[in-house]
């Protein structure tokens, strides 16, 4: 009976150990990656910003508003990584003329995890819009004030 109960108390002081090597293993964002594909050659307004400040009301709309932002005419397709070390957030919504209606597929990679894999339309009043803050959670209606 004692060799069973010292093999169980290795087995369980190793699993412990590994558990705690996980909990304290360093889970902040580093980079975000961000890849948008479509038509070939057609241009996209995309706005990247790190400073806003972002919240849910009472009725389930996620609030935005924007302090600074880039705002950047990509042409597709779009492959970019953004360094978010120090910000921990992202903002990035993405809009198309007023004449023209895309469809896309978007891929966004937070440190080679996927957390967003979608496709869609771009219509010219109705943006996409994309919002990351490191442990937060928001809705997926957005208003935005930039």
């Amino acid at each position: 009976m004692k060799p069973f109960k010292t093999i169980f108390g290795f087995l369980l002081l190793g699993s412990s150990a590994l558990a705690a090597c996980e909990v304290f293993e360093d889970q902040t964002p580093e980079f975000i990656s961000f890849a948008m594909a479509g038509t070939a050659g057609a241009t996209v307004q995309v706005i990247y910003s790190k400073a806003f400040v972002a919240g849910v009301d009472e009725v389930g709309t996620t609030r935005v508003e924007v302090f600074a932002s880039d705002t950047v005419i990509h042409t597709l397709p779009i492959d970019t990584v953004i360094d978010v070390r120090i910000d921990r957030r992202l903002f990035i919504q993405g809009e198309v003329s007023p004449f023209d209606t895309l469809a896309v597929d978007v891929e966004i990679d937070v440190d080679g995890r996927s957390i967003f894999d979608g496709r869609g339309d771009l219509f010219p009043d109705l943006p996409w819009r994309f919002l990351y803050q490191f442990n937060s959670l928001f809705t997926d209606d957005i208003e935005v004030i930039i």
